[in-house]
Parts: C-alpha cells; structure tokens; sequence
C-alpha cells in the first residue's frame, strides 16, 4: 500500500494508513466511544442498514450534489464535525479542518474546547465556520461566545446539550490516557445545569442559526 495520499484510490486506504501512523493514544480516541462502546457500534449498525432507493429511467447525465443548508451553500451536504482533540492528529487543529472543508467546499465545526479558537480558526482557516459550544459559564459568558462568534463571521451557533456529564470512556482508562480536552476543565457544573430557558433566551438575541447538538429522542 502507497504512503502517498495522491496515490490512494479508498477511503478504507486513508483509514488503514492513519492507523499506523498516528499516535496510539489519540488513535484510540478517535475511533472509540463512551463506557463499553455499546452505543458506538448500534450507530454502526444502524448507519449499515441505510441503503438508497434507486429511482430509474430518469435523466442523470447531468448530477448535481449541491445543496444549500441555513443558507449556506454546499458541494455536498454533509458537514465536518467538530472534534476537542483534531490536534493531536494536525498540530495546527482546526485551521487544518477549516482549510479542509473550504478546499472541498462544505461547512466545518469547530468546538469551543478545540486549539487554536475561534478567532485563529476564523483568521487562519476561514470558509464557511459553525462554533459549537461547551458550556463552561454562565448565561452571560455564554451571550459573549454567541457574540463573538457572530462578529467574527460564524455562520451558526451550535449548543452541545448532550454532555450534561462526561463519558466514562473505558477504551481511554484502559491506556491510562485523558483528552486534553479533559485535562484541568472547568465550569462544567454549568454544562450539566442546562435547560430550554438558555435556549429560548439565545434564539431571542441571536442574529445567526442556532443549532441544538446532541437531540437523540424524536420525541
């Protein structure tokens, strides 16, 4: 198998390749899931049981797979999604996302516990940004990350509600490792305080799409 990425045909090739490359401690959070990883693999599963409904004897000579979501326009709709420790696998984090997904013109994440910020990966990243935060203040710390997000040009506020608690990640404990994202963190008594009035009152103040991230019951 060809070290190259230009010489790649797969993603599985992309897949196998970083395996081997990037540091096992990282690797292993990057693949892995909360407790025993029950979760992880009914997602797979579930993802594996989706198939396409094939519509026949229709004109697609020409495709087009654009789209446009909150406004934003799209190669394709799919989005990056945000990830706190994107910099142990790229030392300079989410500007290297940033770049990514403006090259292949779709909409990147960025956390608000992910280096360099939202100001350096605005700057030095651009594209079309959505700031996802974690929850580490009080209301009117959280109005200030809304407003500075704004000015700086995000396009979406994305408010994580499902990590009132961290996961006890038992893939982690096992190699006695912890996320940076995890190392000294602070405020998260505010995180698992959360409740719909800070929804309401960021919709109300809130000049750019708001985002809820982490909704897993339709109901």
């Amino acid at each position: 198998m060809s070290n190259s990425l230009s010489a790649m045909l797969t993603l599985g090739e992309i897949v196998r390749l970083a395996s081997k490359v990037a540091d096992p401690d990282a690797w292993d959070y990057l693949i892995g899931g909360s407790e025993t990883e029950t979760t992880l693999r009914r997602n797979r599963r579930a993802l594996d049981e989706l198939a396409f409904r094939p519509r026949i004897l229709r004109n697609v000579s020409t495709i087009d797979t654009s789209h446009e979501v909150l406004g934003i326009a799209m190669r394709l709709p799919l989005f990056l999604a945000p990830m706190g420790s994107i910099n142990r696998f790229d030392k300079s984090g989410a500007v290297a996302t940033a770049l990514a997904a403006k090259e292949f013109g779709i909409v990147a994440f960025l956390s608000s516990v992910c280096h360099p910020g939202m100001k350096t990966t605005m700057h030095d990243g651009g594209g079309d940004l959505i700031f996802q935060l974690y929850v580490r203040g009080d209301e009117n710390w959280v109005m200030e990350q809304l407003a500075e997000a704004t000015d700086l040009g995000y396009k979406a506020f994305c408010l994580t509600v499902d990590s009132a608690m961290y996961g006890r990640r038992e893939r982690d404990k096992l190699r006695g490792y912890t996320p940076e994202a995890r190392i000294d963190v602070t405020g998260i008594d505010h995180q698992s305080a959360l409740d719909w009035n800070l929804v309401n009152n960021i919709r109300s103040k809130s000049t750019i799409p708001l985002i809820l991230k982490g909704i897993a019951t339709e109901e």
